[in-house]
């Protein structure tokens, strides 16, 4: 049972990096989705706990190694399984405003690499297209959904075309973030301690009764189910195995990749790459495929660091950048169907990060998205 259900009990605390002490006002802000590290590190302390409960030091080299994908956003039932994969919204998906004025409905409006006009010019590395939609919109940018529900999302990966959708049809904005407001209480009179007011601020996974929401990592490590704690002030979550496997790719998808020799890679969970926003591990050759990066769709990146407890003394983990989730490179595949289609399987569902300790943490999940291949004619507002 690869697949594990994380559901915290109490709304969740993925620290943001700002400080937190014991400081009057102190405020513990969360992320707005937990890092795959985060997961990674729940995992592999689960995966080194002794007979008596406690994590054993001489498992340290041991869980390090130990391959975690996710974490992912599911929806659950009433029978405690997942019900519904929610994947994050694809960069590569414009929303806007399906009339002038706000409503309930949305325009999807595609993005693609496109072929400028012979008098334009732009910055990009060389070989790179522009990604943009093709036609001027006069609509505004709408409040999107921040995870899209698997149907829609197989819809985008398999034929993605501009039209309306209704907001709830789409998809949900995932945990609702929850403030608290805390006070420091004196052992001996059980009173609160003058000017120690603090605040946290959590992820609620329980949306009022709409949604039971909880996270799902993929892992082969025999695990042992229960409470444990998680995140910022150790909130506990409930740890079980699944019945379910990962989403799997869908036939249409992977043949019209293959038919069509090119893709979008799209990633479910952020990743880190030596060169920035572009890959090299995705790059290399390989099943017999010389991929080649035609264009990017990207969010601004995100930053993560961390406390290294390994090292003596213990200290704070280089900051790096991340190319956030929902990301997509569009590339073209060089290579015979055969190696193709083996490229494909290769790929689906797996880490895509440039090292390798990257990819077993989680970093740089990875979907695929059929795309014709060539460049669309940009038309010129008037």
């Amino acid at each position: 049972m690869p697949v594990w259900i994380i559901e915290p009990r109490d709304p969740l605390i993925a620290r943001d990096g700002r400080p937190f002490g014991p400081t009057p006002g102190a405020r513990a802000v969360s992320l707005g989705f937990p890092f795959p590290s985060t997961t990674a590190g729940v995992v592999r302390t689960r995966a080194g706990l002794g007979p008596d409960g406690r994590f054993d030091p001489k498992q340290v080299d041991r869980v390090k190694q130990i391959a975690v994908r996710g974490p992912l956003l599911v929806e659950l039932s009433e029978e405690d399984a997942i019900e519904r994969w929610l994947l994050p919204a694809p960069g590569d998906a414009l929303l806007l405003d399906a009339a002038l004025a706000w409503t309930d409905r949305l325009y999807r409006c595609r993005l693609a690499p496109l072929a400028l006009p012979a008098e334009a010019a732009t910055n990009l590395p060389e070989g790179m297209a522009l990604v943009g939609p093709a036609r001027p919109d006069p609509r505004k940018p709408a409040r999107a959904p921040r995870f899209w529900f698997w149907e829609r999302y197989v819809e985008w990966l398999s034929n993605p075309m501009d039209g309306e959708i209704a907001w709830a049809d789409l998809g949900c904005d995932g945990p609702i973030a929850e403030s608290r407001m805390h006070v420091s209480l004196v052992p001996e009179t059980q009173t609160a301690r003058e000017g120690a007011l603090f605040q946290t601020r959590g992820l609620e996974f329980t949306t009022r009764g709409r949604q039971r929401l909880a996270l799902a990592v993929y892992s082969e490590e025999k695990l042992r189910p229960g409470l444990a704690p998680m995140g910022g002030e150790r909130r506990l979550i409930s740890w079980r195995a699944s019945q379910a496997q990962l989403p799997a790719l869908p036939c249409q998808v992977r043949q019209t990749i293959i038919d069509q020799g090119a893709c979008r890679v799209i990633l479910a969970t952020p990743a880190c790459f030596a060169a920035g926003w572009r890959p090299t591990w995705l790059l290399a050759p390989r099943e017999g495929v010389i991929p080649t990066l035609v264009g990017t769709a990207l969010p601004r990146y995100q930053v993560v660091s961390g406390w290294d407890l390994a090292m003596a003394p213990q200290r704070p983990k280089p900051t790096r950048r991340l190319t956030p989730a929902g990301s997509v490179f569009f590339l073209k595949l060089n290579g015979e169907p055969s190696a193709v289609g083996r490229w494909v399987d290769c790929m689906w569902m797996q880490c895509i990060s440039d090292d390798e300790q990257d990819r077993n943490d989680g970093f740089g999940l990875a979907t695929l998205g059929a795309w014709s291949g060539q460049l669309q004619e940009m038309e010129w507002g008037r």
